[in-house]
């Protein structure tokens, strides 16, 4: 079985190495390079400092199970014997199986650890480690053949996929963000919509109302605010030659616009009466403000 191998750009190794099928139920798995533990990363890859000439994996099998015994001797009979073995509890269990188990517990005796070693040929690539699930995922333009070789995907041409909805995500946690639709009022792109007060704090009378929605005499004086709004082109996905090109371009793309939201975010001009802001970009991504 083919060994992939990434030469990362820090200088490390970094091995894709299954656990074997053989340690399906086996604890304690660790794999090594040329004898040095290698630290396990994500997604069955492991890494070294070094090129490894060879690679092996241990693990510890669970106990195995060579018979049974009373738990209380003084119960002791010719129907329960002091002790049974494997194949005598398991010809009495379909028969007797809930007094068995009362009674009985198993015994069981420490087995070997096990070693693997990857003996297969290593296929040496360049480039990072793939992403972790908490980073943005990759969609690679893959010939068929390798299709349904995840290992090294990040390296092939493709495109990160959810920038817009990202983007969404973000505008709704950020201060001052009323509102975010996507393709509102069949306008296309992100619609965000903020409140934000004057840089000279303004104040209004608001009448407190009664049960039939009537105006009372009582009321507060309550911060007036402007709203803007601006519409936004952003892209779903960002696509580049490798999976470290794109985020790059990603991060590019998440900076820039927060930057423009935030931009739309600052306090109205009061001597204008907020008509007169221009939001940062303003040229290409035109607000209201009312």
């Amino acid at each position: 079985m083919t060994v992939y191998a990434l030469k990362h750009p820090d200088g490390r190794w970094l091995y894709h190495l299954p656990k074997p099928d053989t340690f399906r139920y086996a604890t304690d798995f660790a794999v090594f390079a040329d004898g040095q533990p290698m630290t396990a990363l994500h997604g069955d890859w492991w890494a070294t400092d070094r090129e490894a000439t060879r690679l092996t994996a241990t693990a510890q099998p669970r106990p195995k199970t060579t018979g049974y015994r009373l738990k209380d001797s003084s119960v002791e009979s010719v129907r329960y014997p002091a002790t049974l073995t494997v194949e005598q509890f398991n010809d009495r269990v379909d028969d007797d199986e809930d007094s068995l188990w009362s009674f009985y517990t198993s015994v069981a005796e420490e087995q070997p650890p096990l070693e693997h070693v990857y003996d297969g040929p290593v296929m040496v690539l360049e480039g990072r480690e793939p992403p972790a699930p908490n980073e943005p995922q990759w969609v690679a333009q893959l010939p068929h053949v390798l299709t349904e070789r995840p290992e090294y995907r990040h390296l092939f041409p493709g495109h990160i996929p959810g920038l817009l909805s990202h983007l969404m995500r973000v505008f709704k946690g950020m201060p001052r963000v009323e509102h975010v639709f996507h393709n509102f009022q069949d306008r296309p792109g992100v619609y965000v919509s903020v409140r934000v007060p004057y840089d000279e704090p303004r104040t209004e009378w608001r009448a407190y109302t009664g049960r039939k929605g009537q105006p009372l005499k009582s009321g507060r004086n309550v911060h007036v605010t402007v709203s803007r709004s601006l519409t936004l082109p952003i892209p779903d996905r960002v696509a580049a030659d490798t999976y470290d090109q794109a985020l790059a371009l990603w991060e590019q793309q998440v900076e820039h616009w927060t930057g423009v939201v935030e931009a739309a975010s600052v306090a109205a001009c009061s001597h204008c009466d907020g008509k007169g802001y221009v939001v940062d970009g303003s040229k290409n991504y035109p607000h209201s403000v009312h």
